[in-house]
C-alpha cells in the first residue's frame, strides 16, 4: 500500500478539476452545436451525441496515455527519422506549420497544454510513489476519463 503525499493530492485535485472543467466546456460546445444543427446533419440525435462524445473520450485518452509517454520512446523514433536532409526539411516545415497553427488557435492550445501539464504532474507523482509505468498510466486514464465524464454529466444536470 502506498501513502499519498500532500503534493500528490494537490496534483490529483488539479487533474480532476481541470478535466472536469474540460468536460463541462465540451458538453456546452456539443449542446450549442446540436442546437445550431451544425454537426447533426443526416444523423439521428442519439447517434450524433454518441459519435461526438466518443471523439471527446478518445481525445482525453490520447492526452492521458499517448502524450505522456516517456521521452526516450520519442527520441528513438526521431533519431532514425532525421538521418537525411529531405526528412529534416519536412520536419522543419511541419514544425513551422504547427507553430503557425498554435499561434492562430492559441486558446485551444492553452487548453490542451493545461490538460497535458496536469496529466504529466499526476503521472510523475504516481511514479514517485513507487507505482510502475503501466499502473500509473491506467490510474491516470481512469481519473482523467472519470473527471471528464463527470464534467459532462454535471453540465447536462445543472447547465
Amino acid at each position: 500500500m502506498f501513502r499519498y503525499t500532500t503534493t500528490a493530492w494537490i496534483s490529483t485535485t488539479l487533474l480532476l478539476m481541470t478535466y472536469g472543467v474540460f468536460g463541462w466546456l465540451y458538453a456546452s460546445w456539443v449542446t450549442k452545436m446540436m442546437e445550431d444543427e451544425t454537426i447533426s446533419q443526416g444523423l439521428l440525435q442519439s447517434q450524433n451525441s454518441t459519435i461526438v462524445y466518443g471523439v471527446g473520450t478518445i481525445w482525453v485518452l490520447l492526452i492521458a496515455i499517448v502524450f505522456t509517454t516517456p521521452v526516450a520512446l520519442m527520441t528513438i523514433s526521431l533519431n532514425s527519422w532525421l538521418k537525411s536532409e529531405m526528412r529534416a526539411f519536412f520536419s522543419i516545415f511541419f514544425g513551422a506549420l504547427a507553430f503557425a497553427i498554435i499561434v492562430q488557435w492559441l486558446d485551444y492550445f492553452a487548453r490542451f497544454f493545461v490538460l497535458l501539464a496536469s496529466a504529466i504532474l499526476v503521472k510523475l507523482d504516481l511514479q514517485a510513489l513507487g507505482l510502475n509505468i503501466w499502473l500509473s498510466q491506467l490510474l491516470l486514464a481512469v481519473m482523467s476519463l472519470g473527471s471528464f465524464w463527470s464534467g459532462i454529466v454535471a453540465f447536462n444536470y445543472w447547465g
